[in-house]
């Protein structure tokens, strides 16, 4: 069998990544659910090759989304980027692109096209 996808999900809201762990569930995926952008640094910093995909929001405190993007091409930090915001206007969305970002979605979500969308981004 193959290894599990790693997946980083950053949302301030502690249901959305405890939701994640729903959607990409074991033995298929593994989900790392962190609350800020700070921690997800960390974590990045810490084991900056364990995650193939790093599911963003853009609305949190201190960091936003497209900071935490920012911070992460700064530090040349390893894993393919999805945001998955309500709050994608097209100044955002253009910040993102400029950031090389590899996929944004709009919330709410379909949970299949998500989970099309990541292994997708992870092939």
């Amino acid at each position: 069998m193959d290894a599990a996808l790693k997946i980083l999900a950053v949302d301030d809201n502690p249901s959305v990544t405890h939701s994640m762990r729903f959607i990409f569930s074991q033995p298929r995926y593994e989900v790392t659910g962190v609350e800020s952008g700070d921690d997800a640094l960390a974590k990045l910093e810490a084991h900056s090759n364990l995650y193939d995909v790093i599911i963003i929001d853009q609305k949190m405190p201190h960091l936003t989304g497209v900071e935490l993007v920012g911070e992460i091409r700064k530090r040349g930090l390893a894993g393919k980027i999805m945001v998955l915001s309500a709050h994608l206007s097209a100044e955002i969305r253009k910040a993102y692109e400029q950031l090389d970002v590899h996929v944004l979605i709009d919330k709410p979500f379909n949970i299949h096209e998500l989970r099309i969308t990541v292994d997708k981004l992870a092939a």
